[in-house]
C-alpha cells in the first residue's frame, strides 16, 4: 500500500473539510497570511492513499491539525507545535496509518528545530484512548496532568448556585477597597504598564495584544477589569468559543485580594448578565441561558484555590466535566 501525507496549503480545499470542526473550519478555510513575516496560527496535514487500494486515485483518509504556538523568554524565541486534533475516516484505518502521520509530523517540527510537539486530550473516552495507542510505543513522550473544562448551560441548575455565590460576595465585600469597571481594550497605555509590571514581579499577566499566541480576542461587553485606587488590580477576561457559548477565560487577582470577594464578584457579574436575563430559551427540556446559551470554565489542578472552588460549587450542576491530559515530546 503507497501511502502518502502531505502539508495541505491553506484555504483547505472543499473535498478535506469533512476532517474538520465547525471551529477549526472558520481559521482553515480563510486565505493564508498576506504578511511573509507572520507565523501561520494553524497548520494541517493529509493523509492519502493510492488508487490500488480505494479504486477511485487516490482516497482521502485522514488529517491532522496542529496550532504553532510563539513564545518569548528572557529574550529567546521558541515554538512548540501543539496537535489540535487528529481525524481518520475508520478506526482500522486510524490504528494503521495514525502512526506513521504522527511520526512524520514529529519529524517536521524536529527539522523546523521547534521546540517540541504537544498533544492534550480527555483521560475518559475514544479519542484519549487513541492518542495514548498512537504514542504507547515511544518512550520519548512525557505526561503531566492538563486541566479541566467545564461546561454550563442548565439555568434551573446553575441559577441558585449564582444568587448563593452573590449573596457570598456581598458578606465578603464588607468595606471593600476594589471597583468592577467593564474592560477597555482603547486604553493602552495602562495596560502595557500593568503588563510591564505583571513580568517583572512574576505575576499574572493579562491579555496582550502583542502576544501571538492567542488565538481569541476578548469580548468587551463580558470582560470586567478590578480596580484600586485606580490602579488595576485583576480581571476576568472571556471571550466566545462559539456564537453561544462564552469562556470566563483569564481570571486573575493580585496576591492579598484573594480573599476581598473580588473574584466571585467579577465571575457572578458577568454570568448573570451573558446568562440569566429575561428568556424563554429552552434545550431539550431545560431553561438554558440568555443572551448566551452556556459558559465555559478552564480549571487548573496546579491553582489550588480556583480548582477547589470549581469542584465543590460547579461540578454538580455543570453539562459536562472533562479532565484533560498532557503529552510533550521535547527536542
Amino acid at each position: 500500500m503507497n501511502v502518502f501525507i502531505e502539508q495541505l496549503n491553506l484555504p483547505i480545499e472543499e473535498d478535506w473539510r469533512c476532517f474538520l470542526s465547525s471551529e477549526q473550519s472558520s481559521y482553515l478555510i480563510q486565505p493564508p497570511f498576506t504578511d511573509a513575516g507572520q507565523e501561520a496560527s494553524l497548520l494541517a496535514w493529509g493523509v492519502t492513499i493510492d488508487k490500488e487500494i480505494s479504486g477511485t486515485g487516490r482516497y482521502k483518509c485522514g488529517m491532522l491539525v496542529g496550532k504553532l504556538i510563539k513564545s518569548i523568554e528572557d529574550d529567546q524565541t521558541s515554538f512548540v507545535l501543539s496537535i489540535v486534533s487528529i481525524v481518520f475516516t475508520a478506526p482500522k484505518v486510524a490504528s494503521l496509518l495514525g502512526p506513521l502521520l504522527l511520526q512524520h509530523v514529529v519529524e517536521f517540527a524536529s527539522d523546523q528545530s521547534w521546540a517540541s510537539v504537544h498533544i492534550c486530550c480527555p483521560k475518559k473516552g475514544q479519542y484519549g484512548e487513541f492518542v495514548r495507542q498512537l504514542i504507547a510505543s515511544d518512550t520519548s513522550w512525557s505526561r503531566t496532568p492538563g486541566k479541566v473544562v467545564v461546561r454550563i448551560s442548565d439555568v434551573e441548575r446553575v441559577g441558585p448556585l449564582l444568587s448563593r455565590l452573590e449573596k457570598a460576595v456581598e458578606r465578603k465585600k464588607g468595606f471593600a477597597r476594589w471597583t468592577i469597571e467593564p474592560y477597555d481594550s482603547s486604553d493602552m497605555e495602562l495596560w502595557k504598564n500593568r503588563i510591564t509590571f505583571s513580568k517583572a514581579h512574576q505575576l499574572g499577566v493579562p491579555w496582550d495584544p502583542d502576544d501571538d499566541s492567542y488565538d481569541w480576542e476578548p469580548s468587551l461587553l463580558y470582560s470586567r477589569i478590578l480596580k484600586s485606587e485606580g490602579e488595576i488590580i485583576g480581571w476576568l477576561i472571556c471571550h466566545f468559543l462559539s456564537n453561544d457559548t462564552l469562556r470566563y477565560g483569564k481570571l486573575w487577582v493580585d496576591p492579598g485580594w484573594e480573599q476581598s470577594g473580588a473574584p466571585l464578584a467579577m465571575l457572578c457579574d458577568v454570568m448573570r448578565s451573558a446568562h440569566f436575563q429575561a428568556t424563554s430559551s429552552t434545550n431539550e427540556g431545560h431553561a438554558v441561558g440568555h443572551p448566551i446559551r452556556s459558559g465555559c470554565l478552564i480549571s487548573h489542578p496546579t491553582n489550588r484555590n480556583l480548582h477547589r472552588l470549581v469542584t465543590s460549587k460547579f461540578k454538580p450542576v455543570c453539562d459536562s466535566w472533562t479532565e484533560l491530559e498532557n503529552y510533550s515530546y521535547y527536542f
